[in-house]
């Protein structure tokens, strides 16, 4: 299923973390995969790692790593990986999306290579295609500006119009907000969704709580996470704040 909309995204920065123990030479051995499979697969212009000023910036965390499948029927050859994607538009800083994915090898020796590059090939290969249908692919078009906000239009709807938000907590609320994202990004999922409800909380805004739609899919609360994205649709989103939410409702619907 595609994750976003990338038709408009010409550069990319991939970061890869680890938050599994002893994991740090497999990180280095999935950026390397990811990237080749995005210079095959995608049209981006520029495709390069580490915290290189890009459209779109790709988090991908390695949160789990097992060998063997345990049980009876235990397979030394058998290598799981487990990984969390977070895409984030990197002109506005704003989040745009999150999957979980799992990468798992054949259980057979391949080329006396170990099984663990089977399944990180699994995780590279899986993202390309997912970002090939979210619009990677093909030459990448105009990205449009959306105007500065002005204020809404008045509607005689015979009551009286609610009152502009309490914009007192919004610094306090920003930063919480940020303090999610970066949770979020080391695969902190508790505490990732936590910030972001707690800044909604201070100042409701359809951002943060898109956020908190978010950081549930990414535990996949898909029933959590579809309430929290109509949450967020409530609060009047900006046009193209809107069309993310509804395609993340989208996305989530097909998990349930």
């Amino acid at each position: 299923m595609p994750v976003a909309s990338l038709q408009s995204y010409r550069t990319v920065s991939l970061r890869v973390h680890s938050t599994a123990f002893a994991a740090q030479g497999q990180a280095m051995f999935l950026e390397s995969a990811v990237l080749d499979k995005l210079h095959r697969q995608c049209g981006f212009e520029q495709i390069r790692p580490g915290a290189t000023p890009a459209d779109i910036v790709l988090d991908l965390n390695i949160t789990q790593t097992g060998r063997g499948g345990g049980g009876w029927l235990a397979n030394s050859n058998l290598a799981t990986i487990d990984t969390l994607l977070v895409l984030t538009d990197g002109q506005e800083g704003e989040l745009l999306g999150t999957v979980r994915i799992h990468g798992q090898s054949s259980g057979m020796l391949i080329n006396n290579a170990p099984p663990e590059n089977e399944a990180i090939d699994v995780v590279a290969k899986t993202i390309a295609d997912m970002l090939a249908k979210s619009g990677c692919s093909g030459p990448r078009i105009a990205r449009i500006k959306a105007p500065p906000p002005g204020p809404d239009p008045v509607v005689d709807t015979g009551s009286a119009a609610p009152p502009p938000p309490d914009e007192t907590h919004r610094t306090e609320a920003e930063a919480l907000n940020e303090q999610g994202k970066q949770n979020l990004y080391a695969a902190d999922l508790a505490g990732a969704l936590a910030a972001f409800q707690q800044a909604n909380a201070l100042l409701p805004d359809a951002r943060y709580e898109f956020n908190v739609c978010l950081a549930l899919g990414a535990q996949e609360q898909w029933d959590n996470a579809i309430t929290a994205c109509r949450q967020a649709n409530a609060l009047h989103p900006q046009p193209k704040l809107a069309t993310k939410i509804d395609h993340r409702l989208e996305l989530l619907q097909h998990h349930q």
